[in-house]
């Protein structure tokens, strides 16, 4: 198990497709902050964006799957998780003794670490040039911060387990790389419609009512359009439940399915 992980690492980071997915990234990074300055100083409203905009609300927006590089990342890694079956290379790991339990762990976790790598280092760079133009933060950095920022960037990485879950069960399940990638696109287009609804659907009841209570935990638990993470500086209970439950269940979930699937496959 440990061999095929160390091999399909090696193999998705020398991929060009990584390549490829690294410049849109770096690309994307720079291009975010310095348009909100300039779109912003363009304006005149110069004041108005240092009360807006802040480089900590920058760096955790690069982490939304609903758009931006969230959106092309699982895409491109999906397209390099479906090669090894347009290449036979499956059919050749179970022709050495590797059982289809370990190669669909393996495509997880590989596509996990390449994934969050790929995200955490868009997000610092957002971070770095987004720093030269905005504050931190509205108020004083304080030692809490510190904390804050490091369970936050925990819930955004299990968010992307979860979605490396998911991209991995879509490549095992379906027949070739452009099935994959359209259910993933469907998905993610179909949450984000769903957390559209909830969130309006938010603006119309009491704040204090059940209902609202009900929609705030669905609006923070859609992993596609949740806005939660990273924008406040403690989190409630509930607020950590709607991360938890979500990510930990989901990936679950869709482990289980991948692997069922990937047992009924006919390779042939």
């Amino acid at each position: 198990m440990l061999n095929l992980l160390k091999v399909d690492i090696k193999r998705q980071f020398k991929d060009k497709l990584f390549l490829v997915c690294a410049i849109i990234g770096g690309a994307l990074a720079i291009f975010s902050p310095v348009l909100y300055k300039l779109l912003f100083s363009g304006l005149g409203v110069d004041e108005f964006l240092d009360s807006f905009v802040s480089a900590k609300a920058q760096f955790f927006t690069a982490f939304s799957p609903a758009n931006n590089f969230g959106l092309i990342a699982p895409i491109l890694v999906s397209i390099i998780l479906c090669k090894d079956f347009s290449y036979g290379t499956i059919r050749n790991k179970i022709t050495s003794g590797k059982s289809r339990v370990s190669i669909f762990l393996s495509m997880f976790l590989s596509s996990t670490l390449v994934m969050s790598v790929l995200m955490v280092a868009h997000a610092l760079i957002t971070l770095f040039v987004s720093l030269i133009f905005f504050d931190y933060q509205s108020e004083p950095f304080k030692a809490s911060d510190i904390g804050y920022f490091m369970l936050s960037l925990l819930f955004e990485l299990l968010v992307y387990v979860f979605i490396s879950a998911l991209i991995s069960f879509f490549c095992v399940a379906m027949k070739n790389a452009g099935v994959s990638v359209v259910m993933y696109v469907a998905v993610n287009f179909l949450f984000s419609i769903i957390g559209s609804i909830t969130m309006i659907a938010g603006m119309a009841v009491e704040p204090d009512s059940t209902a609202y209570k009900v929609l705030e935990f669905l609006n923070n638990s859609n992993l596609f359009t949740s806005t939660m993470i990273g924008t406040g500086t403690s989190y409630e209970l509930s607020q950590v439940f709607a991360v938890l439950v979500p990510t930990v269940l989901g990936s679950a979930l869709f482990i289980f399915l991948g692997i069922w699937a990937f047992s009924k496959k006919d390779l042939k």
